[in-house]
């Protein structure tokens, strides 16, 4: 039940996010607006089948510097939930990273690297609900520093522009 309110609330969010643009007056540098708030929502597929919902804030006080928020809420391992008489009650992470870099621009394009540092909260709960055994649950929680790269891709038409973003994958300590 829970999974469905999760993808329930994820497809209203990629509902919202899909229809945010951003009307841009043209400038010299017209495809990174000064100040930009992103929300995305996608799927990890490092170790297992991540659901993300994120949030990018992205600031350009010059041309070539970008400083950059990057908040997400993930949902790890979306589709394991009961194997072998161990269910998964929870098992999810908030991330929080700040990043800085730059941008090159072509007529049509954007190209923006970031390098993001911050931290990562994980927590799960497992329980072993086997018939022959007691009912044993078991929970862990984490905080560890994050950090990784990101590359952004804009394409503008006329005065709107999308974007298309890859996250390297993070590294945990």
């Amino acid at each position: 039940m829970k999974l469905k309110t999760y993808l329930s609330i994820a497809l209203l969010f990629g509902a919202i996010a899909s229809s945010y643009s951003q009307n841009n007056p043209a400038s010299n540098y017209s495809l990174v607006p000064k100040l930009s708030i992103e929300p995305g929502i996608g799927i990890h597929t490092n170790f297992g089948t991540d659901f993300l919902i994120s949030n990018l804030v992205q600031w350009n006080p010059t041309k070539r510097l970008a400083f950059a928020s990057h908040s997400s809420f993930n949902i790890n391992n979306i589709t394991q939930r009961n194997f072998n008489y161990i269910k998964t009650d929870y098992n999810y992470s908030l991330n929080q990273k700040f990043g800085a870099g730059t941008t090159l621009y072509s007529k049509k394009l954007s190209h923006t690297f970031l390098l993001l540092a911050g931290i990562k909260y994980t927590t799960f709960k497992e329980t072993l609900d086997n018939p022959n055994f007691n009912k044993v649950s078991t929970s862990i929680s984490a905080v560890s520093p994050d950090y990784g790269m990101m590359y952004s891709l804009k394409r503008g038409w006329k005065k709107f522009f999308s974007r298309v973003v890859f996250i390297s994958p993070s590294v945990h300590g």
